[in-house]
């Protein structure tokens, strides 16, 4: 039975390949190219929004065995599903906060959904806050 030592220094995240060289290769990379991103961020006060309520939506089938045989029928008929999510960040007591959805009592989610055939991400993201109406 034969024995390796273990680098402990090597140890931990990221993981360095056998040559005990780590990341070097990505490395090279990001001193090559620019990390900085311009973006600009708008944050709006919570006063700008409104809030309410909506009927609750039912489940469409009956069952789960029922939900994926529809997924599999719409895959065969539409292709692979996209989506779109929103980020919507506000400026309450001092601090950014990000709005989600509550569905039901212990569920959040961000606001969004699936786009339409063919829709742009952008204007099926404007559609899609218009129909959950943040406004």
């Amino acid at each position: 039975m034969t024995s390796q030592a273990v680098n402990k220094t090597g140890s931990g995240w990221p993981r360095r390949n056998s040559h005990g060289t780590g990341l070097t290769e990505m490395n090279k990379l990001q001193t090559n190219q620019s990390m900085t991103l311009n973006r600009t961020i708008n944050l709006y006060p919570l006063t700008n929004y409104t809030f309410g309520t909506k009927e609750p939506l039912f489940e469409k089938d009956p069952s789960v065995p029922a939900r994926f045989q529809r997924m599999r029928d719409e895959f065969d008929k539409i292709g692979m599903r996209r989506s779109v999510e929103g980020v919507l960040l506000v400026h309450e007591h001092g601090l950014p906060h990000v709005l989600l959805l509550q569905l039901g009592t212990t569920f959040f989610k961000l606001p969004g959904g699936e786009l339409s055939a063919g829709e742009d991400e952008v204007d099926g993201l404007k559609r899609l806050l218009t129909e959950v109406c943040f406004c």
